[in-house]
């Protein structure tokens, strides 16, 4: 039976991905990620299994719009939050699991996301074994939508907070470029655990080796987020609008890619 590493788990339970979602950069990858999932959804009543869901952000969300959810999670804590986010009007499943054996039937599901197991896992294999479940649960045509971290995150994100010429992080950054592999510094204990990096072309490999069919690959935040006056741009309605049409135009180009913290991939069950 598979398991999460200790460090994933210890990180999750110590801190809020409960509220990550409302602060920084999250209101931002919160209405991209929903934006980029609603154009793959079918008909409501579609059964849709959340894969690494943590406490229920987007499983209420689905469910709130008519679709048949399961969430499943590895972090007990984002069991229980879930649990509590999962009303009697808009309910959905919970289930404490691991994205590489999950606990569904073969063909039973229209649509697959996948939030943290494409980072958390940094062997190659055990991120297809993660691919390969999704599929195997997937209805023929199904759609997997992968979220992944891009390799060029933290190099952005240290430059542009001033962080890049701590010794540390430059090292952290350096192996993040030569090998995708995130090593959090022991002396900055809120940084994500470890996980690995994705550059765009090998997000698209492992899915063909996974069996599926990419059909589309997006920036989630996009270049929008290198907006000096980021923030107070985000809650003037209008630059707001800007900034959103503005990511919607470029959310695709493959030479921007890899400056947006997080992609999408949308591939179908072939």
């Amino acid at each position: 039976m598979y398991s999460i590493d200790p460090e994933i788990e210890a990180f999750y339970t110590q801190t809020s991905e409960a509220s990550r979602l409302q602060s920084g950069l999250g209101p931002l990858e919160f209405e991209r990620n929903k934006d980029l999932i609603s154009r793959y959804l079918p008909h409501p009543g579609s059964s849709i299994a959340d894969i690494g869901g943590g406490p229920g952000h987007y499983a209420c969300w689905l469910a709130g719009l008519g679709h048949h959810v399961t969430l499943i999670d590895p972090v007990a804590r984002h069991i229980q939050q879930a649990e509590k986010r999962s009303g009697t009007k808009h309910p959905f499943r919970c289930i404490l699991g691991e994205a590489r054996q999950l606990p569904l039937a073969a063909d039973s599901v229209d649509i697959a996301i996948l939030h943290g197991p494409l980072y958390h896992l940094q062997e190659e294999e055990e991120r297809l074994a993660a691919l390969r479940e999704a599929k195997r649960i997937l209805k023929p045509g199904g759609i997997v939508l992968g979220f992944a971290i891009t390799y060029a995150a933290s190099v952005l994100a240290a430059l542009q907070n001033g962080m890049l010429h701590d010794p540390d992080i430059f090292r952290m950054c350096r192996q993040e470029l030569s090998d995708g592999c995130h090593y959090p510094p022991e002396r900055f204990p809120g940084m994500l655990a470890m996980a690995y990096f994705h550059k765009p072309s090998s997000l698209q490999e492992e899915c063909r080796a996974a069996g599926f069919k990419p059909i589309g690959l997006f920036a989630v935040e996009g270049i929008v987020w290198l907006d000096n006056d980021f923030f107070a741009s985000w809650v003037t309605p209008q630059k707001r609008e800007l900034l959103l049409e503005l990511v919607k135009l470029t959310e695709s180009h493959p030479e921007l890619l890899c400056i947006s913290p997080h992609i999408m991939i949308a591939a179908k069950n072939s």
